[in-house]
């Protein structure tokens, strides 16, 4: 190596004049002075016999020896053939690239994309609920930042708090970061591809099914104060035997309290398929009367039966009711809102209910789909009997416990 020829004073006392010049400070580094007087480091070096210069950065804000250690970092770079400004506009295209494709951009990308099907605009609003709810830490990250270890505690988080969105929530960020490797912005999914659960397993909760237990549930959320829309959407599963999914979106529009029936448009419902029609539901004599009592108090321009504490037009989410059985009932494990179908399917079978009757409350097909349709409604007189008879029951074991 030369001898390097620059001071600092060298660096600070150098005048612009009417033509550019270069100051050398030895093996390739140099100091340019422009007439603009905003210098530059330089390195200069030869590829293929050719002279190429590779401006390092502004003296203003780069010192002598920083120059010198950048120049050294250039010149190892040099002496194995490469291209110093290309390998610099890759880097800095690069740079561009990770900082504009954070999750955030790279999520929205992902929901905005066109599919073979497209999806509904209700599934649309709860896709995107799910990643705001949950995934909403990843956001500024660039997705190239994002592995396994950053990712874990997020979702081991999201199993504790909503168990029922934990593999949707995992299954959304893998497709999510697999879209970034088609946008260009990652080489790969840094993430395992998320095993799906056998279906009987995601069918399976847990669930109390004996009277006297669910009795002594009841009397426990009776004693607790939560948010109105909670209370309501735990009282609704509770004595329907309803996906939580399905009741949390209860409108007032639909109950008919002339009939004493709550009718579920099929499109809310799990089984989306038309031809099975919506769902009526004979509500008891109890629930009816409560329904009533939590009219009044909303009065007639509320929409919702289950709202959220915060904005009457929006419902309650399943995983606040969730959440409720978890941390307020002590229930994590033992019980959880959908389980209030489990139960009602086995008090009533074990009392010698009919299995069919049983099916067409629960929305369960009943022969094939044309008696399915015919059965709901032949059946609703007998589904109206047997939910009175199960109220009495729940209501019978609550004031026993």
């Amino acid at each position: 190596m030369s001898r390097q020829l620059l001071t600092y004073p060298n660096v600070r006392n150098a005048k612009p004049k009417e033509k550019p010049y270069r100051l050398k400070d030895g093996d390739g580094l140099f100091l340019y002075v422009p007439p603009s007087g905003v210098q530059a480091w330089q390195f200069r070096y030869k590829i293929n016999g050719k002279h190429q210069t590779l401006t390092l950065g502004k003296a203003s804000v780069m010192g002598l020896a920083e120059a010198r250690r950048r120049a050294e970092e250039a010149r190892s770079a040099a002496a194995d053939g490469k291209h110093l400004t290309t390998l610099k506009r890759v880097a800095r295209a690069k740079t561009a690239a990770d900082q504009s494709a954070t999750f955030e951009a790279v999520a929205e990308s992902w929901m905005a994309k066109r599919r073979p099907t497209p999806w509904s605009p209700k599934h649309a609003k709860q896709v995107r609920a799910s990643i705001e709810n949950h995934l909403s830490q990843l956001n500024g990250l660039p997705v190239t930042e994002i592995n396994a270890r950053i990712v874990a505690p997020i979702l081991a988080k999201v199993g504790r708090s909503a168990p029922l969105m934990f593999e949707k929530v995992q299954v959304r960020l893998h497709r999510i970061l697999d879209h970034g490797v088609v946008l260009g912005a990652l080489e790969r999914n840094p993430l395992p591809v998320p095993e799906p659960e056998h279906r009987k397993d995601r069918r399976h909760y847990p669930a109390v099914t004996a009277l006297a237990e669910l009795g002594a549930i009841l009397k426990s959320a009776r004693a607790t104060d939560p948010a109105k829309g909670i209370q309501r959407a735990h009282t609704l599963a509770a004595f329907t035997a309803q996906r939580i999914t399905e009741v949390v979106g209860a409108k007032w529009s639909e109950i008919n309290f002339d009939d004493g029936v709550w009718t579920i448009p099929r499109t809310r419902m799990k089984r989306k398929d038309a031809a099975r029609g919506d769902h009526q539901i004979p509500l008891p004599p109890v629930l009816l009367r409560t329904l009533k009592e939590w009219k009044e108090i909303d009065g007639e321009d509320a929409p919702l039966i289950c709202p959220a504490p915060r904005d009457i037009k929006k419902p309650i989410t399943p995983e606040g009711v969730e959440k409720y059985y978890r941390d307020v009932l002590g229930l994590s494990g033992k019980h959880s809102p959908h389980s209030w179908r489990a139960a009602f399917s086995t008090v009533a079978r074990d009392a010698g209910k009919s299995d069919e009757v049983i099916k067409a409350q629960l929305d369960h097909q009943v022969g094939n789909k044309t008696d399915s349709a015919y059965d709901r409604a032949k059946r609703l007189k007998l589904r109206r009997t047997l939910l009175k008879w199960y109220e009495e029951k729940l209501i019978a074991s609550r004031e026993a416990a």
